[in-house]
Order: structure tokens, then sequence, then C-alpha cells
């Protein structure tokens, strides 16, 4: 009894590690995207972030079943999963670019909330009253964050960060689905392939790459390595816990998005945002708690 306590205590304490280090390159991520956003276009960065997810997904799948470890069995959700992921991603990155990085970071951790929207919708779950009052206390943190009484308040990073969390949320309902019936390597390398051949058939037909520095060429290399470790990282955290344990891990996003946006871009924290991230991180926190609550009972 004791020695599978101190298992599954040391087998959490991986998952979130792994987790938390996939959170530092996919933060790294977008500040360097941030930093370097009027230097290249963010759909040569995109091409770079899909392409080099490729090798590692390839290997990986290979080495555990094969060529038929990748056959997919519901195309039409997994179309759904590609499109959502991509456009989600996409202007997830714009919106960093036009936002502060640690406004974005904070009101990107609505998506619980609007995931929970979305299964209502798509996938015919119940929700009761705590819910429901849950999604309004984060949706009203959002606002505060946004204070739309404050001068020059609109940006149209904002509309970027929405459609971000809409189609991310999207993304993550349908590989609900996906995930009854297919593997994670799979989708993950359908995904990523998708948005390859989307993003290089764009780049190469309608941008050029004579104009780009040594100094960007190694920037592209650095995030395409790194948001191809992210993907082992990821996949890791979930070998070792499930994804509602590590749910709180994702909220170390907030305070890295702060400490980089003072450091790095200057950024300044308001009151308002205090005060609207307590209620998104304590809605979606409760939101997490009352489904696993749910699928215990």
């Amino acid at each position: 009894m004791n020695g599978s306590f101190i298992f599954s205590r040391e087998s959490y304490f991986l998952g979130a590690l792994f987790l938390f280090l996939e959170i530092v390159l996919g933060t790294s991520i977008v500040a360097i995207i941030k930093y370097f956003s009027s230097d290249v276009s963010l759909s040569i960065v995109l091409m770079f972030r899909y392409l080099f997810c490729l090798p590692i997904l390839v290997a990986i799948g290979l080495k555990i079943g094969g060529t038929s470890y990748f056959k997919i069995k519901n195309k039409k959700v997994m179309s759904l999963r590609s499109v959502a992921g991509l456009l989600g991603l996409s202007f997830w990155y714009l919106s960093v670019i036009h936002l502060d990085i640690s406004k974005a970071l904070a009101l990107s951790q609505v998506m619980p909330i609007f995931i929970c929207i979305l299964s209502i919708l798509f996938l015919g779950e119940n929700v009761g009253i705590y819910r429901w009052s849950a999604i309004l206390v984060g949706l009203s943190g959002a606002v505060i964050i946004i204070d739309p009484d404050s001068k020059n308040w609109y940006n149209i990073g904002l509309l970027y960060i929405f459609l971000g969390t809409l189609f991310a949320s999207i993304m993550f309902v349908s590989l609900r689905r996906l995930g009854m019936t297919e593997n994670a390597v799979a989708t993950a390398f359908w995904y990523n392939l998708f948005g390859s051949f989307v993003f290089s058939i764009y780049c190469i037909s309608t941008l050029t790459f004579d104009n780009i520095s040594p100094g960007i060429w190694a920037m592209l290399i650095i995030v395409g390595v790194m948001a191809s470790a992210q993907q082992i990282f990821m996949a890791l955290s979930h070998t070792y816990a499930s994804a509602s344990s590590l749910a709180p891990v994702h909220y170390t996003t907030i305070p890295m998005g702060v400490v980089i946006g003072i450091i790095v871009f200057n950024e300044k924290i308001d009151l308002n945002f205090l005060i609207g991230t307590f209620f998104i991180v304590g809605s979606t926190l409760f939101i997490l708690y009352r489904e696993k609550k749910k699928s215990s009972s």
C-alpha cells in the first residue's frame, strides 16, 4: 500500500515536471515570436514550427507500431482537429504579438471555460448551477483584465486571443472524441503534417526567404527544435499523470508571462490584471474540480 502510494506520488511529480518543461518551452517560443515579430513573417515561423515537429513524431510512431500506427479511423473529426488546431495556434501567436504577453497568457487561461461551453453545445454534457456560476465568474475575470472602461482599451489582439482560445477549445473537444478511437502520436502527426503543408505552400508561393538574416535563420531553427521538444515533454507528462490532475500546472504560465513581460518587454501589471487573473484561475480550477468529481461518481 505504502509502496504504491510512493510510486503514484513519484509518477505525478514526473508528469508535472515534464508538463512544466513543456510550458517553459511554449512560453519561451511565444516570447521569441513576439520579440522578432517585426523581423520575420509569422507564417515562416509557423512553417518551421510544424516541420520540425514531424521527425520526432515519425520516429516515435514507427518505433511503437510501424506504419500502421499512423492510421486514422475517424477522419472527419481528425480534419476538424487539424483545422481548429492550426487556426488556434495562428491566432494565439498573433494575439501575443499585438497584446502584452502577460495579458495574453492570463486571458488564454479561460480555455477550460470555453471547453466546458463547447462540451455542453456539441457533446451534450449536463452542467449544473455551480459550473454555470464558475463560467460566469471566469468570463467576468476576462472582462476585468480587458477593462472596457479604460481609454484605448480595444486592441486587435483581443479579437485574436478570443479566436485563438475558441479554436483551441474546439481542438481539445475534438481530441476528446479522437481519444476514444485513435492514438495520440497519430493525431499529432497528421495535425503537424497538415500545418506543414499549409504554411509551406503559402510561404513558398507568396513570400521570399532572401532577406532573412543568419540570426533569424538561427531563431527559426531554435523555435523548430523547441517545438519538437514540446511534443516530447507533453507526451511524457500525460504518460505519468492524467490531464485533469496536471491542470493546475498550466497556471505557471501566468507568473512566467509576468516576469518575461516586465523584464523583456517593459510591461506594467495593474490591479485589474491581478483581480481578473484571480477570478479566471479560481473559476477554471472549480470547473476542473466539478468535472473530476462528476467522473469519479
